[in-house]
């Protein structure tokens, strides 16, 4: 079984300013999203909504932050 997921334009981080912070964040702190998504508890799935803005969840944000061991202010 396929399932097809389609994904709107998130170019515009407008509406996500988080969003490439914790891209940036992650690539800087040396994790893949594998190992990100392993050490804060996250699926992969999760912490890609996260990056391209489709996930806003605050805990999911909150546990990021806690895995890269930086205050949540610096990706809010």
């Amino acid at each position: 079984m396929t399932i097809s997921i389609s994904h709107p334009d998130y170019s515009d981080q407008t509406h996500a300013p988080f969003a490439e912070k914790i891209a940036v964040a992650r690539k800087s702190s040396g994790y893949t999203v594998e190992q990100l998504a392993i050490t804060c508890g996250l699926t992969t799935q999760e912490i890609d909504a996260l990056e391209n803005g489709t996930d806003s969840n605050p805990s999911h944000i909150q546990r990021v932050a806690a895995a890269l061991q930086i205050p949540v202010s610096d990706v809010v």
